[in-house]
């Protein structure tokens, strides 16, 4: 049958949301902090381009590449934003799966809508040369099959999206295959090593918080907002002090990072100190609350900003809390912008 976009969103919407390049709002630009993940998913979306031209002669040689990658981290860190940013740019339609539309409460239902939407999408795929299927926490439905909570339907349908991911691979199809997830050590190891590449999506540290707070605040200028001149001026001081502190603190231990450092901080005064374990989404939304008291104003006003800033929180102190609640302690993050497989292993393949 012929694939058209009206087509394709009918027949897809029923597990998700469904994104061609001229849907997409994301930017390159508005991504800030993640350059090297901006650089890994660049190329592959760059081969991915040129991947149709050789698809044929690769099945007939039957060596093909698995087009998979993990996304992983705290939630907010940007891994959906980044994909569809360069799904816009390099044209690939995609798809992003919502796992509640795939898990059922009636038996082998849950089976059956995984192989579903992976089949039409390889169907898909096939015609249009390229598409995306986009898995948001895939830890709902590919979590560890040793884990003693897990009922029999899920650990069935561990088996059967790693029995369609190898027939994907097998066949030579060009369909992209993306998972996303908050909770990378609740993935079935197997599923892990499924996806070629691992890309962690880590908290930003305070020279990045910086510049997305100043980009968020030019764009609002741009709108004609009126900014209070102390602000930039209070940033600049508060990392230039900070930054000071942090050199002085790597005298006595040069393997010290950024977000380390920040960690052994007491002071909580300027933005930068309260935004520490803030992901751009939480600042974003911050900006968003003081916003409507700029309105009413006429003017962002520091203290306004701080005030919405500490009303919405952080990521992490939230993602802390709920690991402490849930006897969890796999909610702290790795600072460093490392792969690390649920055994704790760096893995070669992994990047």
């Amino acid at each position: 049958m012929v694939f058209t976009e009206a087509e394709i969103r009918k027949r897809m919407q029923k597990y998700g949301t469904v994104y061609f390049p001229n849907d997409i709002r994301d930017t390159e630009e508005d991504l800030i902090g993640i350059e090297r993940n901006k650089e890994i998913l660049e190329d592959f979306f760059s081969s991915l381009e040129k991947y149709k031209e050789y698809t044929a002669k690769l099945q007939k040689v039957r060596i093909t590449p698995s087009i998979s990658v993990l996304l992983y981290g705290p939630p907010g860190t940007g891994k959906t934003s980044l994909t569809r940013a360069l799904a816009k740019k390099y044209e690939v339609p995609m798809c992003v799966v919502d796992a509640d539309k795939l898990v059922s409460p009636l038996l082998g239902d849950t089976l059956k809508n995984m192989r579903n939407v992976i089949e039409l999408a390889a169907e898909i795929a096939k015609e249009n040369q390229v598409f995306l299927l986009f898995f948001d926490e895939l830890d709902a439905i590919a979590s560890e099959r040793s884990n003693v909570h897990e009922v029999g339907e899920i650990k069935r349908g561990v088996i059967s999206f790693l029995q369609i991911i190898d027939k994907i691979d097998y066949e030579g199809i060009p369909l992209a295959i993306f998972g996303a997830t908050n909770h990378q050590n609740q993935l079935d190891s197997a599923v892990w090593r499924r996806f070629t590449y691992h890309i962690w999506f880590g908290f930003p540290n305070l020279i990045i918080r910086k510049k997305i707070i100043e980009r968020f605040l030019s764009r609002l200028k741009e709108a004609e907002i009126e900014i209070e001149h102390t602000i930039a001026r209070r940033l600049d001081a508060e990392e230039k002090q900070l930054l000071q502190d942090y050199e002085e603190m790597k005298k006595k231990s040069r393997k010290l990072n950024l977000l380390d450092f920040e960690d052994q901080l007491s002071s909580q005064t300027g933005l930068l100190s309260i935004t520490r374990g803030y992901t751009g989404a939480d600042i974003e939304r911050a900006i968003r609350v003081s916003l409507l008291k700029t309105i009413q104003k006429g003017v962002m006003e520091y203290q306004d900003l701080i005030n919405a800033i500490e009303f919405v929180g952080g990521t992490r102190s939230h993602v802390e809390q709920q690991s402490v609640l849930s006897g969890d302690s796999s909610g702290n993050f790795p600072h460093k912008d490392t792969s690390i497989n649920p055994q704790g292993n760096k893995n070669p393949r992994e990047i």
